[in-house]
């Protein structure tokens, strides 16, 4: 049975970035510039849609399946090595600076922000009980 873990929203993050967008598409209406407006609402609904579907689900005790919008990320929980904080704000499948830095494979990481993370890292813990937590 599959854990869904929605993600967290920093929405102080992500809130002036969509009124700027959508201020710059009610400016290009006023203007006259139609096609403008159009790009930035289309260009708002995607960032929203980003934003707004962003989970996390472990799949048959097995995979965590990352999901951000139309990305996707799998990641075989054996082979999780480390979970560590972090409040890096390189570009990731997390809407929150409130995020864990999942280390896997041998060079590899990924950062999400579930809501609730220490229910996250002990399913995690659970099937993979090597995890190191830093």
């Amino acid at each position: 049975m599959p854990r869904l873990f929605p993600a967290k929203v920093s929405w102080w993050l992500f809130g002036p970035i969509l009124a700027l967008i959508v201020g710059s598409a009610v400016a290009n209406f006023l203007y006259g510039a139609l096609m403008g407006a159009l790009v930035c609402l289309a260009v708002a609904a995607f960032v929203a849609y980003v934003v707004l579907y962003t989970r996390y689900e472990l799949i048959d005790n097995a995979t965590l399946h990352i999901q951000s919008g139309p990305f996707t990320w799998q990641v075989p929980v054996q082979q999780i090595t480390r979970i560590v904080p972090t409040t890096n704000p390189l570009s990731s499948p997390a809407p929150s600076l409130d995020r864990l830095k999942i280390s896997y494979n041998k060079y590899d990481e990924v950062m999400i922000s579930p809501r609730d993370k220490a229910a996250f890292i002990a399913a995690l813990q659970q099937i993979n009980p090597g995890i190191q937590l830093g």
